[in-house]
């Protein structure tokens, strides 16, 4: 039985695909039995495959399968295997195409009757690089300028380029400036891409330049050249080629136009440019002058693969490092929409280069960088609302290679393993993937689609997967780094609408010897717990130490309840916390009060009398918001079975109304004040520290000027 896709390419390409591989031996035949021919301009710039590459132009963007296609490595692909399952529960969905059980025996019937027909088709090697790389970075000033169009032809300046190039001048600038502006001129566009690649190599090898038609000199001259391109030419290949925008938002062209395959050559040396430009480049300004360029004429370059690629990458880079917020958001803009114009690949692209970029830039985290840290995060996440099938495979990847870290930590049990997994890359990345699952399984969102979000399924592993990283090295000096997860854990409950039971993670730290021994004084500066996720062995036995973990304890206990203090079950909910807090409370107030036995030294009242009285107070907090709500409870005529009525209670009080959340709302303001000196603080220990460096190079160079 012949596959439905193999009838297809039979009736449309297969004829054509024949012809023009016997019109190209035919030609090389013609050559072999000595031709005297005097070559043209494009056969000696492609050499052999001169026909080849004129029908290919002719064609412009067209993809459909042409004398550069293979007919072996086409129809050598099939369905993907799975990859095994990681979770319980979780199957990852199957990528890759979908081939008919009898795709070998039509690959087979396919195969005897290319033989039957023409040998040559399946036996000749292929004279073009496949899609990604069949564009060349370099295009001849000849090949942009060769070309007719609807205006009078300008006289050529004949000159040997290797020893006289030809000047570029202010005045020859504003003349192309006005034939853009005016007439839209396609000849002045053609110049323009020239002058732009003699721009973009100047200061490069002289080899290099050697072949180029305009000669640049000046620094004005160069500067007007590059901002007339950025800014003219986008505007002029839209008068000429509209870019469409479809009802769902993708920008595309009408790559049949006639004009659009006259100016292939011109776009393929622009694209090869303004990548070399982007990397070149430094000042804020002019880089984002080149991303709104990039952005514009995105929808001339698609077909152009291999440049989208690197220019996605450059674009990353730039996202990823650069100092100025206006050019990270335009490089965010430029990311966006080469993943809503292309394809699943081109999405897929996006999202792994943004993630990777992420990663790669997020080793040193500190007050400082954290901003652009959360920049990354939030905006990459966006990505993965543009195709749920596409985001549920690249997350389902990702997470289970995070797993797999994780694993080899817990078998391996060495030091090297865990570093693997204890480090600020891995803690960004399980923070990356919960703001992924919280944009994404959003319940206003899905209530208003009307349906569960693809990637709810993910939820269940990732938690998974942090409970474990959390619990992996319980030593105090990794207590940071469990209450930073465990913030992670209270923004996906409170978004994705799940409960995780967190409250043991929190409770078992009162045993831990940090609290229960007597802490040590210290001059050292308090412990900022936001931005690390290991503490110094300074820190470790301080009674300054000892009083954050306190205080992070008594917030990661609030917080939590704090999801819940509207819930009609909050009574029950609070019941077993209630209970460890009193019986740890009580316990240390005993030991303290206790008389020592015979022979013994009388043991000292406990240091943490003010953490007891904090917890004695959250107690008493949970319990008058559990009256709060009982009262509440004793007018409701419904069951604990009716699901919708129970998610509509106190539906109208607004949670700062509650007893707790007005509690945990001053909580959060004596906080925010208190991180907000924290900063000044250090923003002033860095100014002193840069202003001692100075007087420290200034004293250097003195003692060199009297040594002279």
């Amino acid at each position: 039985m012949v596959q439905k896709s193999t009838k297809k390419f039979q009736k449309n390409h297969l004829k054509r695909t024949i012809n023009q591989r016997k019109q190209v031996q035919a030609y090389k035949k013609k050559i072999a039995k000595g031709n005297k021919r005097k070559p043209t301009a494009e056969e000696e710039y492609y050499g052999d495959e001169a026909e080849s590459a004129k029908r290919q132009r002719s064609r412009g963007s067209e993809q459909a399968l042409g004398s550069n296609t293979n007919a072996k490595e086409l129809f050598a692909g099939g369905v993907q295997d799975n990859v095994e399952e990681a979770f319980a529960g979780v199957k990852k969905k199957k990528k890759g195409l979908k081939i008919a059980d009898d795709g070998e025996d039509s690959m087979a019937d396919f195969t005897k009757f290319l033989d039957q027909d023409d040998q040559d088709l399946l036996n000749e090697e292929s004279h073009n690089e496949s899609s990604d790389n069949e564009e060349d970075d370099e295009v001849e000033d000849e090949e942009i300028l060769d070309g007719s169009d609807d205006e009078e032809p300008q006289s050529k300046i004949s000159k040997n380029r290797e020893n006289d190039k030809e000047e570029l001048t202010g005045k020859i600038i504003a003349k192309w400036r006005k034939s853009l502006t005016e007439d839209k001129s396609l000849r002045a566009l053609k110049q323009v891409a020239v002058a732009f690649r003699a721009a973009v190599h100047v200061g490069k090898d002289e080899s290099e330049t050697m072949k180029f038609k305009y000669a640049i000199t000046d620094p004005e001259t160069y500067n007007d050249v590059v901002m007339l391109t950025l800014t003219q030419l986008p505007e002029v290949l839209n008068h000429h080629i509209p870019v469409i925008t479809s009802s769902g938002g993708r920008r595309t062209i009408a790559t049949t136009n006639k004009k659009y395959q006259q100016l292939a050559p011109v776009l393929k040396s622009l694209s090869a440019n303004l990548l070399r430009l982007l990397s070149d480049l430094s000042d804020p300004k002019t880089v984002t002058a080149v991303l709104i360029a990039g952005e514009k004429l995105l929808p001339y370059f698609a077909s152009f693969r291999r440049f989208v690629k690197q220019f996605i990458k450059a674009v990353v880079e730039v996202w990823s490092t650069a100092p100025d917020e206006s050019t990270r958001l335009m490089a965010w803009v430029v990311i966006r929409s080469a993943a809503e114009f292309g394809d699943k690949g081109m999405l897929e692209l996006c999202m792994t280069t943004s993630y990777t970029g992420m990663i790669k830039n997020c080793r040193h985290t500190s007050i400082h960088t954290i901003p652009l840290i959360n920049f990354m995060k939030n905006t990459a996440a966006t990505l993965y609302t543009l195709d749920r099938n596409v985001a549920y495979q690249t997350a389902f990847d990702y997470i289970r290679q995070l797993a797999i870290h994780l694993r080899n930590s817990v078998v391996h049990k060495t030091k090297d393993s865990y570093k693997a997994v204890y480090n600020w890359q891995y803690i960004h990345s399980l923070d990356f993937w919960r703001r992924v699952l919280s944009l994404q399984c959003d319940t206003a969102k899905e209530e208003k689609e009307g349906k569960e979000s693809a990637l709810r399924p993910l939820i269940y592993p990732l938690v998974q997967l942090i409970l474990g990283a959390m619990r992996l090295i319980p030593a105090a000096q990794y207590f940071p780094l469990r209450f930073a997860l465990f913030r992670s854990l209270i923004d996906l409950s409170r978004d994705a609408d799940v409960y995780i039971p967190l409250l043991p993670t929190i409770t078992e730290l009162l045993t831990s010897t940090t609290i229960s021994r007597s802490g040590k004084p210290s001059t050292l500066r308090p412990f900022d717990f936001e931005h690390n996720i290991r503490a110094n062995a300074a820190y470790l036995g301080t009674r300054m130490y000892q009083t954050g973990v306190c205080e992070q304890i008594i917030e990661c206990i609030l917080e939590f309840y704090g999801l819940y203090a509207k819930h009609i079950s909050f009574p029950e909910l609070v019941v077993p916390c209630m209970i460890t807090l009193k019986r740890y409370a009580r316990r240390k107030d005993r030991l303290s009060t206790v008389a020592p036995e015979k022979g013994r030294k009388k043991a000292k009242k406990h240091e943490n009398f003010t953490f007891h009285k904090q917890l004695l107070e959250v107690v008493e907090k949970l319990e008058v918001n559990s009256k709060f709500i009982q009262d509440r409870r004793k007018i409701v005529e419904f069951s604990p079975e009716n699901h919708e009525q129970v998610r509509q209670f106190l539906k109208d009080v607004a949670w700062e109304k509650t007893p707790l959340g007005q509690y945990l709302k001053i909580q959060r303001e004596v906080k925010e004040e208190r991180l907000r000196i924290l900063r000044a603080s250090m923003e002033k220990e860095d100014e002193k520290q840069d202003v001692d460096e100075d007087d420290v190079m200034d004293e250097i160079e003195g003692d060199d000027d009297d040594e002279e």
